[in-house]
Protein backbone atom coordinates (compact mmCIF):
# COMPACT_ATOMS: atom_id res chain seq x y z
CA UNK A 1 0.00 0.00 0.00
CA UNK A 2 2.50 2.41 0.73
CA UNK A 3 4.94 1.82 -2.21
CA UNK A 4 1.68 2.47 -4.42
CA UNK A 5 1.34 5.91 -2.76
CA UNK A 6 4.68 6.78 -3.16
CA UNK A 7 4.54 5.81 -6.90
CA UNK A 8 1.30 7.80 -7.46
CA UNK A 9 2.77 11.37 -5.82
CA UNK A 10 6.00 10.72 -8.07
CA UNK A 11 3.76 10.71 -11.13
CA UNK A 12 1.86 13.81 -10.07
CA UNK A 13 5.20 15.37 -9.10
CA UNK A 14 6.74 14.82 -12.76
CA UNK A 15 3.92 15.83 -14.67
CA UNK A 16 3.60 18.84 -13.10
CA UNK A 17 7.77 20.11 -13.07
CA UNK A 18 6.74 19.00 -17.22
CA UNK A 19 3.74 21.57 -17.53
CA UNK A 20 5.83 24.04 -15.85
CA UNK A 21 8.78 23.88 -17.53
CA UNK A 22 6.68 23.93 -21.39
CA UNK A 23 5.05 27.15 -20.19
CA UNK A 24 8.55 28.69 -19.87
CA UNK A 25 10.08 30.92 -23.33
CA UNK A 26 13.42 29.20 -24.28
CA UNK A 27 16.66 31.22 -23.70
CA UNK A 28 18.70 31.27 -26.75
CA UNK A 29 21.60 32.75 -24.73
CA UNK A 30 22.38 32.15 -21.44
CA UNK A 31 25.34 33.91 -19.33
CA UNK A 32 26.13 34.31 -15.67
CA UNK A 33 27.15 37.68 -16.06
CA UNK A 34 24.37 39.58 -16.69
CA UNK A 35 24.58 42.21 -19.27
CA UNK A 36 26.08 46.21 -18.47
CA UNK A 37 23.33 48.38 -17.33
CA UNK A 38 23.35 51.24 -20.14
CA UNK A 39 25.47 53.98 -19.56
CA UNK A 40 27.95 51.79 -17.33
CA UNK A 41 30.23 50.36 -19.53
CA UNK A 42 32.42 47.80 -18.27
CA UNK A 43 36.22 48.80 -17.81
CA UNK A 44 39.37 47.11 -17.60
CA UNK A 45 41.66 48.01 -14.92
CA UNK A 46 45.12 49.97 -15.96
CA UNK A 47 48.10 47.64 -15.89
CA UNK A 48 50.46 49.03 -12.91
CA UNK A 49 53.87 49.25 -14.81
CA UNK A 50 56.59 48.86 -13.31
CA UNK A 51 58.68 51.64 -11.15
CA UNK A 52 62.41 53.13 -12.35
CA UNK A 53 64.52 52.11 -9.64
CA UNK A 54 66.70 54.94 -8.00
CA UNK A 55 69.81 53.74 -6.45
CA UNK A 56 71.23 56.42 -3.90
CA UNK A 57 74.65 55.81 -1.62
CA UNK A 58 74.51 58.57 1.00
CA UNK A 59 76.32 58.75 4.12
CA UNK A 60 73.79 59.05 7.03
CA UNK A 61 76.21 58.48 9.72
CA UNK A 62 80.14 59.16 10.25
CA UNK A 63 82.23 61.87 9.71
CA UNK A 64 80.40 63.66 6.29
CA UNK A 65 76.63 62.46 7.65
CA UNK A 66 75.41 65.99 8.18
CA UNK A 67 75.84 66.01 4.56
CA UNK A 68 74.44 62.92 3.74
CA UNK A 69 71.34 63.25 5.88
CA UNK A 70 70.26 66.79 3.60
CA UNK A 71 71.02 65.11 0.68
CA UNK A 72 68.32 62.51 1.15
CA UNK A 73 65.68 64.99 2.65
CA UNK A 74 66.16 66.57 -0.96
CA UNK A 75 65.65 63.78 -2.95
CA UNK A 76 62.38 62.27 -0.71
CA UNK A 77 60.81 65.44 -1.13
CA UNK A 78 61.44 65.93 -5.01
CA UNK A 79 60.79 62.23 -5.67
CA UNK A 80 57.42 62.73 -3.79
CA UNK A 81 56.17 66.00 -6.29
CA UNK A 82 57.31 64.01 -9.36
CA UNK A 83 55.30 60.75 -8.73
CA UNK A 84 52.24 62.71 -7.14
CA UNK A 85 52.40 64.16 -10.86
CA UNK A 86 52.35 60.40 -12.64
CA UNK A 87 56.34 59.87 -12.87
CA UNK A 88 57.77 59.32 -16.28
CA UNK A 89 56.71 57.33 -19.18
CA UNK A 90 53.54 56.44 -16.64
CA UNK A 91 56.19 54.98 -13.83
CA UNK A 92 56.53 55.98 -10.51
CA UNK A 93 60.53 56.69 -9.20
CA UNK A 94 61.45 54.35 -6.67
CA UNK A 95 64.10 55.16 -4.07
CA UNK A 96 66.18 52.33 -2.49
CA UNK A 97 68.70 54.42 0.11
CA UNK A 98 71.51 52.95 1.77
CA UNK A 99 74.06 54.40 4.23
CA UNK A 100 77.32 54.74 3.22
CA UNK A 101 78.59 55.59 6.23
CA UNK A 102 81.57 58.31 5.10
CA UNK A 103 83.25 54.55 4.13
CA UNK A 104 84.64 54.31 0.74
CA UNK A 105 84.66 50.38 1.23
CA UNK A 106 80.75 50.90 1.96
CA UNK A 107 80.20 52.76 -0.63
CA UNK A 108 81.56 50.50 -3.19
CA UNK A 109 79.33 47.61 -1.36
CA UNK A 110 76.20 49.52 -1.52
CA UNK A 111 77.33 49.90 -5.43
CA UNK A 112 77.42 46.65 -6.41
CA UNK A 113 74.41 45.81 -4.09
CA UNK A 114 72.31 48.64 -5.78
CA UNK A 115 73.35 47.43 -9.43
CA UNK A 116 73.17 43.95 -9.30
CA UNK A 117 71.26 43.11 -6.57
CA UNK A 118 68.24 45.78 -6.28
CA UNK A 119 68.58 46.34 -10.73
CA UNK A 120 68.50 50.00 -10.19
CA UNK A 121 68.21 51.92 -13.52
CA UNK A 122 70.74 54.46 -11.93
CA UNK A 123 73.05 55.08 -8.98
CA UNK A 124 72.89 58.43 -7.40
CA UNK A 125 74.03 60.63 -4.25
CA UNK A 126 77.62 59.89 -3.44
CA UNK A 127 78.32 62.58 -0.12
CA UNK A 128 82.29 62.85 -1.07
CA UNK A 129 84.55 63.18 -3.55
CA UNK A 130 85.97 59.85 -1.93
CA UNK A 131 83.47 57.70 -1.86
CA UNK A 132 82.37 58.31 -5.60
CA UNK A 133 85.62 58.06 -7.04
CA UNK A 134 86.11 54.88 -5.31
CA UNK A 135 83.17 53.47 -7.21
CA UNK A 136 83.37 54.82 -10.77
CA UNK A 137 85.14 51.86 -11.84
CA UNK A 138 82.31 49.80 -10.53
CA UNK A 139 80.14 51.83 -12.45
CA UNK A 140 82.11 52.27 -15.68
CA UNK A 141 82.21 48.31 -16.16
CA UNK A 142 78.57 47.97 -15.41
CA UNK A 143 77.68 50.52 -18.00
CA UNK A 144 75.61 52.08 -14.96
CA UNK A 145 75.63 55.49 -14.64
CA UNK A 146 77.31 56.80 -11.13
CA UNK A 147 75.48 60.56 -10.60
CA UNK A 148 77.15 62.81 -8.04
CA UNK A 149 76.38 65.34 -5.56
CA UNK A 150 80.32 65.96 -4.86
CA UNK A 151 83.04 67.78 -6.69
CA UNK A 152 84.34 64.97 -7.74
CA UNK A 153 85.38 65.88 -11.33
CA UNK A 154 86.89 69.09 -13.23
CA UNK A 155 85.38 71.09 -15.48
CA UNK A 156 87.55 70.73 -18.73
CA UNK A 157 88.72 67.00 -18.00
CA UNK A 158 87.96 63.98 -20.43
CA UNK A 159 84.39 62.93 -19.61
CA UNK A 160 84.12 59.37 -18.00
CA UNK A 161 81.31 57.68 -19.92
CA UNK A 162 79.07 56.68 -17.30
CA UNK A 163 80.27 59.23 -14.49
CA UNK A 164 77.95 62.59 -14.24
CA UNK A 165 78.21 65.33 -11.30
CA UNK A 166 75.72 68.24 -10.27
CA UNK A 167 78.66 69.76 -7.66
CA UNK A 168 80.22 72.54 -9.12
CA UNK A 169 84.21 71.73 -8.88
CA UNK A 170 86.96 73.80 -7.17
CA UNK A 171 88.14 75.13 -10.26
CA UNK A 172 84.26 76.88 -11.39
CA UNK A 173 82.47 77.12 -8.10
CA UNK A 174 84.78 78.51 -5.33
CA UNK A 175 89.04 78.56 -5.66
CA UNK A 176 89.20 81.55 -8.23
CA UNK A 177 86.50 83.44 -6.41
CA UNK A 178 88.31 83.20 -3.36
CA UNK A 179 91.62 84.27 -4.35
CA UNK A 180 90.04 86.79 -6.42
CA UNK A 181 88.33 88.57 -3.19
CA UNK A 182 91.48 88.33 -1.72
CA UNK A 183 93.70 89.72 -3.93
CA UNK A 184 90.60 92.80 -4.20
CA UNK A 185 91.34 93.09 -0.54
CA UNK A 186 94.70 93.70 -0.91
CA UNK A 187 96.42 90.45 0.45
CA UNK A 188 99.88 89.67 -2.10
CA UNK A 189 101.12 86.84 0.44
CA UNK A 190 98.35 84.19 0.39
CA UNK A 191 98.74 81.04 2.65
CA UNK A 192 96.82 77.94 2.04
CA UNK A 193 95.75 74.88 4.03
CA UNK A 194 93.88 71.63 3.07
CA UNK A 195 92.56 68.28 4.77
CA UNK A 196 94.69 65.73 3.05
CA UNK A 197 91.56 63.56 1.63
CA UNK A 198 90.89 63.79 -2.21
CA UNK A 199 88.50 67.02 -1.55
CA UNK A 200 91.79 68.97 -0.46
CA UNK A 201 94.16 67.46 -2.88
CA UNK A 202 92.15 68.57 -6.17
CA UNK A 203 91.67 72.35 -4.29
CA UNK A 204 95.63 72.33 -3.70
CA UNK A 205 95.89 72.11 -7.48
CA UNK A 206 93.14 74.09 -8.27
CA UNK A 207 94.52 76.95 -5.50
CA UNK A 208 98.04 76.67 -7.22
CA UNK A 209 97.05 76.87 -10.61
CA UNK A 210 94.54 80.32 -10.36
CA UNK A 211 97.41 81.87 -8.35
CA UNK A 212 99.77 81.62 -11.33
CA UNK A 213 96.78 82.77 -13.67
CA UNK A 214 96.89 85.97 -11.46
CA UNK A 215 100.67 86.38 -11.05
CA UNK A 216 101.16 84.87 -7.31
CA UNK A 217 103.34 82.62 -5.57
CA UNK A 218 101.82 81.35 -2.80
CA UNK A 219 103.53 82.09 0.86
CA UNK A 220 102.82 78.88 2.41
CA UNK A 221 100.82 75.87 1.55
CA UNK A 222 100.05 73.77 4.97
CA UNK A 223 98.04 70.62 5.19
CA UNK A 224 96.62 68.25 7.71
CA UNK A 225 94.84 64.46 8.25
CA UNK A 226 91.55 63.53 8.97
CA UNK A 227 90.72 63.82 12.38
CA UNK A 228 93.34 66.55 13.56
CA UNK A 229 92.52 68.43 17.05
CA UNK A 230 95.42 70.76 17.00
CA UNK A 231 96.37 72.86 14.23
CA UNK A 232 98.98 75.13 15.94
CA UNK A 233 102.15 73.97 14.37
CA UNK A 234 100.34 74.63 11.01
CA UNK A 235 98.81 77.93 11.66
CA UNK A 236 102.01 78.79 13.21
CA UNK A 237 103.90 78.40 10.12
CA UNK A 238 101.74 79.97 8.34
CA UNK A 239 102.41 82.85 10.53
CA UNK A 240 105.86 82.69 10.58
CA UNK A 241 105.71 83.04 6.48
CA UNK A 242 104.50 86.57 6.95
CA UNK A 243 101.26 85.59 5.15
CA UNK A 244 98.44 88.35 4.96
CA UNK A 245 95.67 86.35 4.02
CA UNK A 246 94.44 82.81 4.17
CA UNK A 247 92.18 80.08 1.98
CA UNK A 248 90.79 76.70 3.78
CA UNK A 249 89.74 73.61 2.12
CA UNK A 250 88.49 71.46 4.76
CA UNK A 251 84.98 70.50 6.44
CA UNK A 252 82.80 72.26 9.00
CA UNK A 253 84.73 71.61 12.24
CA UNK A 254 88.56 71.62 10.95
CA UNK A 255 88.14 74.87 9.65
CA UNK A 256 86.21 76.50 12.40
CA UNK A 257 89.45 74.99 14.40
CA UNK A 258 91.67 76.49 12.10
CA UNK A 259 89.96 79.53 12.24
CA UNK A 260 90.18 79.77 15.55
CA UNK A 261 94.05 79.00 16.23
CA UNK A 262 94.92 81.81 13.55
CA UNK A 263 92.45 84.55 15.40
CA UNK A 264 93.93 83.16 18.96
CA UNK A 265 97.51 83.56 17.63
CA UNK A 266 96.94 87.47 16.75
CA UNK A 267 96.79 87.39 13.16
CA UNK A 268 93.96 88.91 11.86
CA UNK A 269 94.21 88.86 8.13
CA UNK A 270 91.56 87.93 5.66
CA UNK A 271 89.82 84.55 5.92
CA UNK A 272 87.91 82.73 3.17
CA UNK A 273 87.16 79.16 2.91
CA UNK A 274 86.16 76.75 0.29
CA UNK A 275 82.51 75.27 0.09
CA UNK A 276 82.04 72.33 1.91
CA UNK A 277 81.28 75.01 5.46
CA UNK A 278 78.33 76.45 3.68
CA UNK A 279 75.82 75.59 6.53
CA UNK A 280 74.50 76.03 9.37
CA UNK A 281 76.61 73.94 11.43
CA UNK A 282 79.32 76.00 10.25
CA UNK A 283 77.85 79.42 12.26
CA UNK A 284 76.31 77.44 15.45
CA UNK A 285 79.56 76.05 15.95
CA UNK A 286 82.39 78.85 14.96
CA UNK A 287 80.42 82.04 16.71
CA UNK A 288 82.32 85.30 16.64
CA UNK A 289 84.70 83.84 15.38
CA UNK A 290 83.87 83.06 12.01
CA UNK A 291 81.83 86.77 11.48
CA UNK A 292 83.09 88.31 8.05
CA UNK A 293 84.06 84.59 6.70
CA UNK A 294 83.66 84.26 3.17
CA UNK A 295 83.16 81.02 1.31
CA UNK A 296 80.08 80.34 -2.26
CA UNK A 297 77.80 78.01 -2.47
CA UNK A 298 74.72 77.77 -4.28
CA UNK A 299 72.06 80.61 -3.87
CA UNK A 300 69.18 78.75 -2.49
CA UNK A 301 70.89 79.45 0.72
CA UNK A 302 70.63 82.70 0.98
CA UNK A 303 67.38 82.75 -1.71
CA UNK A 304 65.88 86.06 0.30
CA UNK A 305 68.72 88.07 -0.21
CA UNK A 306 68.78 87.86 -4.52
CA UNK A 307 67.35 90.02 -6.07
CA UNK A 308 63.96 89.89 -7.19
CA UNK A 309 65.04 90.01 -11.14
CA UNK A 310 67.39 87.31 -10.42
CA UNK A 311 66.37 84.10 -13.01
CA UNK A 312 66.97 81.81 -9.92
CA UNK A 313 64.88 83.48 -7.65
CA UNK A 314 61.56 81.42 -7.68
CA UNK A 315 63.01 77.93 -8.04
CA UNK A 316 65.44 78.81 -5.19
CA UNK A 317 62.30 80.38 -2.82
CA UNK A 318 60.47 77.27 -3.73
CA UNK A 319 63.39 74.69 -2.10
CA UNK A 320 64.30 77.02 0.95
CA UNK A 321 60.60 77.53 2.23
CA UNK A 322 59.69 74.14 2.08
CA UNK A 323 63.44 73.14 3.34
CA UNK A 324 63.35 75.71 6.50
CA UNK A 325 59.49 75.12 7.10
CA UNK A 326 59.97 72.06 7.12
CA UNK A 327 63.57 71.41 9.26
CA UNK A 328 64.52 74.84 10.42
CA UNK A 329 67.45 76.24 9.28
CA UNK A 330 68.60 75.95 5.74
CA UNK A 331 71.17 73.37 4.40
CA UNK A 332 71.99 74.17 0.76
CA UNK A 333 72.92 70.32 0.49
CA UNK A 334 69.23 69.04 -0.37
CA UNK A 335 69.77 70.92 -3.31
CA UNK A 336 72.18 67.99 -4.84
CA UNK A 337 69.75 65.94 -4.72
CA UNK A 338 66.73 67.93 -6.20
CA UNK A 339 68.51 69.42 -8.89
CA UNK A 340 69.95 65.53 -9.30
CA UNK A 341 66.19 63.86 -9.16
CA UNK A 342 64.80 66.29 -11.51
CA UNK A 343 68.00 65.87 -14.19
CA UNK A 344 67.29 62.14 -13.84
CA UNK A 345 63.86 62.46 -14.66
CA UNK A 346 64.15 65.12 -17.66
CA UNK A 347 66.46 61.97 -19.23
CA UNK A 348 63.90 59.39 -18.46
CA UNK A 349 62.07 61.10 -21.09
CA UNK A 350 64.40 59.81 -23.44
CA UNK A 351 64.26 56.29 -22.48
CA UNK A 352 61.59 54.18 -24.79
CA UNK A 353 58.58 53.53 -22.21
CA UNK A 354 58.23 50.27 -23.82
CA UNK A 355 61.03 49.10 -22.29
CA UNK A 356 60.42 47.16 -18.83
CA UNK A 357 62.66 47.74 -16.12
CA UNK A 358 62.15 43.98 -14.67
CA UNK A 359 63.63 42.44 -17.30
CA UNK A 360 67.36 42.40 -17.43
CA UNK A 361 67.83 42.93 -21.55
CA UNK A 362 65.10 46.26 -21.39
CA UNK A 363 67.17 46.96 -18.25
CA UNK A 364 70.58 47.42 -19.93
CA UNK A 365 68.67 49.36 -22.36
CA UNK A 366 67.30 51.71 -20.24
CA UNK A 367 70.67 52.55 -18.52
CA UNK A 368 72.18 53.22 -21.87
CA UNK A 369 69.42 55.73 -23.50
CA UNK A 370 69.45 57.12 -19.61
CA UNK A 371 72.95 57.99 -20.15
CA UNK A 372 72.15 58.96 -23.22
CA UNK A 373 69.03 61.24 -21.79
CA UNK A 374 71.43 63.26 -19.03
CA UNK A 375 74.15 64.04 -22.54
CA UNK A 376 70.79 65.96 -23.95
CA UNK A 377 69.70 67.52 -20.50
CA UNK A 378 70.17 71.56 -21.98
CA UNK A 379 69.49 74.78 -19.69
CA UNK A 380 68.11 73.01 -17.10
CA UNK A 381 67.70 75.77 -14.51
CA UNK A 382 68.59 74.09 -11.16
CA UNK A 383 69.37 75.53 -7.56
CA UNK A 384 72.96 74.65 -8.41
CA UNK A 385 72.31 77.02 -11.83
CA UNK A 386 71.77 76.13 -15.18
CA UNK A 387 72.79 72.49 -16.20
CA UNK A 388 73.86 71.64 -19.77
CA UNK A 389 75.67 68.23 -20.68
CA UNK A 390 76.79 66.88 -23.58
CA UNK A 391 78.68 63.78 -24.90
CA UNK A 392 82.04 65.81 -23.85
CA UNK A 393 80.94 67.52 -20.96
CA UNK A 394 79.74 65.81 -17.78
CA UNK A 395 80.08 68.19 -15.37
CA UNK A 396 76.83 70.49 -15.99
CA UNK A 397 77.31 73.47 -14.66
CA UNK A 398 79.85 76.48 -15.57
CA UNK A 399 82.24 79.52 -14.14
CA UNK A 400 79.91 81.51 -11.97
CA UNK A 401 77.40 79.23 -11.16
CA UNK A 402 78.15 79.81 -7.28
CA UNK A 403 78.30 83.21 -5.45
CA UNK A 404 80.44 84.57 -2.85
CA UNK A 405 78.51 84.79 0.36
CA UNK A 406 79.43 85.83 3.71
CA UNK A 407 78.56 85.50 7.72
CA UNK A 408 77.29 88.64 8.43
CA UNK A 409 75.48 88.88 12.57
CA UNK A 410 75.62 84.71 12.88
CA UNK A 411 74.23 83.74 9.39
CA UNK A 412 74.99 83.35 5.55
CA UNK A 413 74.20 86.15 3.35
CA UNK A 414 74.95 87.19 -0.15
CA UNK A 415 78.09 88.96 -0.61
CA UNK A 416 76.50 91.68 -2.90
CA UNK A 417 79.75 93.56 -3.94
CA UNK A 418 80.54 92.32 -7.56
CA UNK A 419 77.17 89.51 -7.63
CA UNK A 420 76.22 88.76 -10.79
CA UNK A 421 73.15 86.42 -11.72
CA UNK A 422 73.10 83.40 -13.50
CA UNK A 423 72.02 84.17 -17.46
CA UNK A 424 72.59 81.42 -19.80
CA UNK A 425 75.95 79.24 -20.75
CA UNK A 426 76.97 78.05 -23.59
CA UNK A 427 75.62 73.97 -24.07
CA UNK A 428 79.76 72.84 -24.64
Amino acid sequence: MKNRIFLIFLAVTLAVSMVLFSACPATPEETTTPPPTTGQPTTTPPVELAPYKLGFNLSQTGMVGYIGIPLRQGAEWQLEKINAAGGVNGRQLQAIIYDSKSDTAEAVKNTKRLIDVDKVVITMGYTSVEDSLACVDTCNNAHVVLFSSSPDMLSGSPAEPWHFTTGGDQKIGSIPLLVDNLVERGCTKIAYIYLNIVYGQIGRGVFEENMGEVGLTPVIIENYDWGTEDFTPQVTHIKSSGADGLLITGLVDDTVKIIKTVRDLGMDFPIVSDYAVCGPEFVELGGDYVEGILSTAPRTLVAPDLPADDPQKETCMEVYNWYTGTYGDMSVYCTHLVDQVNIVALALEHVDPNLDPTKDEDLATIREQLRDGIEKVQGYMGQHGIFSYSPTKHVGLFEGCYPLLIVQDGEWRLYLEGYKPVTAYPTD
